[in-house]
């Protein structure tokens, strides 16, 4: 594996530097503390250029793991169609059912009205993220940075979820943890019914945006999924970053 060292060579490769703290600290913390105790592989849902994926890699590689990594994408960006849930005004409901607070709503407001001023044009859930459908994905460029860095250990799965997602598909059959960071309502809901029965007991998973001000449809998936389920939704602690960050374990 390339050894890589400096804050600044993670930033040209856009890798996510894993050996300081971030936004994802809490999920590359559970690897270390527990790759040897928990069985099954890692799982990545909306792989994009391969920041994260790239980095828990690197840090399995490091550990001596034999884990591997499976990064799951369309590569396509977001599909042409979209969920009536992941429409801004479900945070209007979300609200109004006290799933999110006063707070979380006045700062939704404040973003799309700020990205309004600044776009001049209508904000909705295409052009609500500084990355825009995210159609600037690359499923070659991944592969090199891949390449470039030395790993054997991450498995890309390209296509939609609906049909990557299954039992007939190249999909690890136990799961020590999982990054979900997909955006919209039927990903998330897609995603968490796959791993949640491959998931092993003690095993994470961290919902990149279970707190967005962006994406609504994140927390109304999460919320339908978990409802009657034995689960703990935890919020990160002394989060260093902007938002709050969320995960769950499977209960032992």
């Amino acid at each position: 594996m390339l050894e890589i060292t400096d804050d600044w060579e993670f930033n040209v490769l856009d890798v996510y530097n894993y050996r300081k703290a971030g936004k994802f600290k809490v999920l590359f913390d559970f690897i270390r503390r527990r790759h040897h105790s928990i069985q099954g592989d890692i799982v990545e849902a909306g792989v994009f250029r391969g920041r994260s994926l790239i980095a828990i890699g690197m840090l399995l590689k490091e550990l001596g793991s034999d884990k591997r990594v499976f990064g799951f994408d369309s590569f396509s960006g977001f599909p042409p169609v979209y969920d009536r849930k992941d429409a801004l005004e479900e945070f209007d409901k979300l609200f109004s059912r006290n799933e999110i607070t006063k707070s979380h709503l006045e700062r939704v407001n404040k973003n799309i009205e700020w990205r309004k001023q600044i776009s001049d044009c209508e904000i909705n859930v295409k052009n609500i993220s500084s990355s825009q459908d995210f159609s600037q994905t690359n499923l070659d460029l991944v592969k090199r940075k891949i390449e470039l860095v030395g790993l054997d250990n991450i498995i890309l799965i390209d296509g939609p979820f609906s049909k990557t997602m299954s039992s007939q598909a190249q999909v690890p059959e136990e799961i020590m943890a999982v990054l979900i960071d997909c955006d919209l309502y039927a990903s998330y809901l897609q995603t968490l019914s796959f791993v949640w029965p491959r998931l092993s007991s003690g095993g994470l998973v961290y919902l990149d945006e279970y707190y967005s001000l962006k994406f609504p449809g994140a927390r109304v998936a999460t919320n339908e999924f978990l409802a009657g389920k034995d689960a703990h939704l935890r919020r990160v602690e002394n989060s260093k970053d902007d938002f709050e960050r969320w995960y769950l374990n499977k209960p032992i």
